[in-house]
């Protein structure tokens, strides 16, 4: 469809637009039938996830909490997707910052809203996500990338080197003068020289000077 109009006539053309959907591109032919699965996968998710965030729980119940982990591992197994910390996030009710910062025994986040008992049920959700992070890398056959940037994301995992600087003293280790004397009489073939002792000369002003 091509519309006719000037600068200014409020009328473009918004189909480049939708050719480019991700909705449009997944009923293309074209598209592989995995990836299809897995777009439509994603929304209807999406959708039941968004529809559970709008149902806030109790923080402050521990059993109300434990529910909402279980119902969201249900949705994630019912479309074939892997739990996500961010989802899980939403499901709860607050940011994956959060969440994280929870699961990792800050005890300020949400000090208002989380007992101790509730808050270790979502610590213990959080540490769930991180042991099935730990499964998915090791079972991953391609390239772990992904998986290490999301542990350094979302767990706090370090990918680095550490290096040990030691100083030591070296002038243990040097020969004294007399063995270097030795070493190099022997190798000229000259008898090792002997040191002569300083002679101290005891020096009297002279008068008038």
């Amino acid at each position: 469809m091509i519309y006719l109009g000037g600068k200014g006539s409020g009328r473009r053309d918004l189909s480049d637009a939708r050719a480019k959907s991700p909705v449009t591109q997944s009923r293309k032919p074209e598209v592989p039938p995995e990836d299809r699965e897995r777009h439509t996968a994603a929304m209807v998710f999406g959708r039941a996830l968004f529809e559970l965030a709008l149902e806030p729980i109790d923080l402050a119940d521990a059993d109300q909490v434990k529910e909402r982990f279980y119902t969201f591992l249900d949705m994630c197994d019912r479309e074939g997707l892997r739990p996500m910390v961010t989802g899980l996030a939403m499901a709860f009710g607050m940011t994956r910052q959060q969440l994280c910062y929870i699961g990792r025994g800050d005890t300020s986040t949400l000090s208002t809203k989380l007992t101790a008992k509730s808050r270790d049920a979502v610590k213990k959700a959080y540490e769930f996500m991180q042991v099935n992070w730990e499964i998915n890398l090791q079972a991953e056959k391609g390239n772990p990338v992904k998986w290490i940037v999301l542990g350094k994301n979302y767990y706090g995992i370090k990918d680095q080197t550490e290096q040990i600087v030691t100083r030591r003293d070296e002038t243990a280790a040097l020969p004294s003068p007399e063995e270097t004397a030795a070493k190099y009489a022997g190798l000229v073939g000259r008898p090792v020289p002997e040191a002569i002792p300083a002679e101290v000369v005891s020096v009297e002003p002279v008068d008038g000077a």
